[in-house]
């Protein structure tokens, strides 16, 4: 199904993306980004794929995550940081590019600054 989409030359897919079954935890925060939003979407519609290193080139630059679709991609080094996979599922809640407040921000504390804003515990890890 993922490969298939790869192959079919979709709108993106950066390069060496490995898709991935999604852990656990990602189910939990994909609850919990559905009770912060007020939406409420199918989790097992995403395919998810893990870029190798600390971001990929992406439309809008260099990116840590992004999503399209049904699809999420995270860069490697992110793949258990809870904000920028919350972030990517957000997007396929809203079903949406771009970041409206609320529910970004206000709402759902998932963008760099709102998440550091949040709490002392939710410190952003420097990206070089």
């Amino acid at each position: 199904m993922f490969l298939l989409g790869l192959a079919a030359g979709c709108a993106f897919a950066p390069e060496g993306a490995i898709p991935i079954e999604p852990p656990p935890r990602y189910r939990d925060w994909w609850a919990a980004t559905e009770v912060c939003s007020g939406r409420r979407g199918d989790f097992a519609r995403i395919e998810w794929a893990i870029v190798p290193g600390r971001g990929f080139a992406c439309p809008t630059g260099t990116c840590v995550g992004r999503w399209e679709g049904d699809r999420i991609y995270l860069a490697e080094a992110f793949r258990d940081h809870e904000l920028v996979v919350r972030h990517e599922i957000l997007h396929a809640l809203l079903d949406r590019p771009g970041h409206p407040d609320p529910p970004f921000g206000r709402g759902c504390p998932l963008t760099w600054s709102t998440w550091r804003a949040a709490g002392p515990s939710l410190e952003v890890p420097l990206i070089d």
